[in-house]
């Protein structure tokens, strides 16, 4: 009898269940894209393109090689395309078109602004207006986020810091100038280049890919 109590007495009580609560984690946040890449990050080639919103070339390339290299080349995965800011100190209006650019970037209409930018050039490079031609091509909620970014965004000129910076590692000496990355090689065509003599450039790199 004695030893049946010494057991009882030693044999531990039964744990008790605690509730356990489950908290669902919260959803990681999305990366931030670069509105100034375009095309697959798997594509053989990579050009990067240095331009300034004021120079009349860069609105011949961005209006007449631009559309057919993104048509024949990046929308079929054989080249990704980057815009870089390089704008030049002659230039009265371009740091604050560069603006423009940007901060419709943050809002998801990079590549309409720049393009009215482009194409609107000889209109606002007179009288700096540039927020009225911008004001033609996205919505009046768009342009007062817009308008807002250009005026207060202290980090709006970050991306063109980078881009300078990077310009000057490369040895520009003129806009537009073109980086073709292929196998780690980068190779610098200066000026506006016709599509025709790219497309032969681009389609030699890639029979050696």
């Amino acid at each position: 009898m004695a030893t049946q109590n010494m057991v009882a007495q030693n044999t531990p009580a039964p744990a008790k269940k605690t509730a356990v609560t489950v908290t669902k984690a919260a959803a990681p946040a999305p990366a931030v894209k670069n509105y100034k890449l375009t095309g697959s990050p798997a594509a053989p080639i990579t050009i990067e393109v240095y331009t300034d919103y004021e120079c009349p070339s860069c609105r011949n390339l961005y209006l007449q090689t631009l559309p057919d290299l993104i048509t024949q080349y990046v929308a079929t995965g054989k080249v990704q395309l980057l815009h870089r800011d390089f704008p030049l100190p002659m230039h009265q209006h371009t740091k604050l078109a560069t603006r423009y650019a940007n901060a419709a970037g943050q809002v998801g209409k990079y590549d309409l602004v720049a393009g009215q930018i482009f194409k609107s050039q000889g209109d606002w490079a007179q009288n700096g207006n540039i927020d009225a031609e911008v004001a033609k091509v996205v919505s009046p909620a768009d342009m007062v986020k817009i308008r807002e970014l250009v005026k207060s965004d202290t980090h709006l000129d970050d991306t063109v810091t980078v881009d300078v910076a990077m310009g000057n590692k490369d040895g520009l000496n003129q806009t537009p100038t073109l980086i073709v990355v292929s196998k780690g090689k980068r190779q610098k065509i200066d000026g506006m280049v016709p599509f025709g003599i790219l497309k032969s450039y681009i389609d030699q790199l890639l029979a050696k890919n």
